[in-house]
């Protein structure tokens, strides 16, 4: 071996150690939640009104199965839904959670009305801050699914938006537990604050992420750290192949 073939090693060699440290910071950093055992709760959002499920109730059905996701968040910033939609959520979130023993919680932020809140109402407890926009639980709850049908297809409207009416108002008695008798407190298309909503029983508690997490630990007995994990982006690049986007809650 010539000298400068020796100095070149030499300062390969010092080159590799000196950022060794920093690879295996990185690797540990990248690679920990499949090194390490954790607890993981699943995330799902509803920020806008839905016309469709497939996907959302693809991502469900993936948390409820996986062994290592211990509870589902399903956080909910909306106005509104399609009915058929909201319906279908609702029915495979009332038959996931007989088939898994996985706490489900509705974590409102601003709104929850109509479609969206018979999504709620599936779930084992909802949350919300005081001044949030709860209810609407009215006969418009088909209106916005009908809205673009009516140019083309001669329907009764009166007639599909009482129906649908029924049926919702029967869903969410069952789901909270709630008296027919007393429809026209919670029902008839009104809306409430947080915290009237609590007094008439159709959410929980006042609280937020915090009051989430406490109430998942305490249903799905987890004394370690907890990470909230979204579903994986669409997105086919290689980072996105193996992780989630995850925030980590005490």
């Amino acid at each position: 071996m010539t000298l400068l073939n020796s100095l070149k090693t030499i300062f390969l060699l010092i080159i590799t150690l000196s950022i060794a440290p920093f690879l295996v910071e990185s690797i540990k950093t990248q690679y920990s939640s499949l090194l390490e055992p954790q607890v993981h709760i699943g995330v799902l959002s509803i920020k806008e009104p839905l016309s469709e499920s497939y996907d959302f109730i693809q991502n469900l059905h993936s948390f409820f199965k996986d062994a290592t996701i211990q509870g589902i968040i399903i956080k909910i910033n909306c106005a509104h839904s399609a009915a058929g939609t909201s319906q279908t959520i609702f029915h495979d979130i009332r038959q996931l959670k007989k088939e898994y023993s996985k706490p489900i919680i509705a974590l409102v932020e601003n709104h929850c009305l109509a479609g969206a809140y018979l999504i709620a109402s599936s779930c084992d407890y909802i949350i919300a801050p005081e001044s949030a926009i709860i209810g609407n639980i009215g006969s418009s709850f088909c209106h916005w699914s009908i809205t673009n049908v009516i140019a083309e297809t001669p329907i009764n409207q009166e007639t599909i938006e009482n129906e649908s009416y029924q049926q919702l108002i029967k869903q969410i008695a069952l789901s909270r537990k709630l008296s027919l008798t007393t429809i026209a407190n919670w029902a008839d298309g009104k809306i409430f604050t947080g915290t009237q909503a609590v007094t008439l029983g159709l959410i929980n508690e006042i609280g937020s992420l915090c009051t989430v997490i406490k109430i998942i630990k305490e249903k799905a007995l987890i004394e370690e750290e907890i990470k909230c994990v979204e579903p994986k982006s669409k997105q086919k690049n290689l980072f996105n192949m193996f992780f989630s986007n995850e925030c980590a809650i005490s």
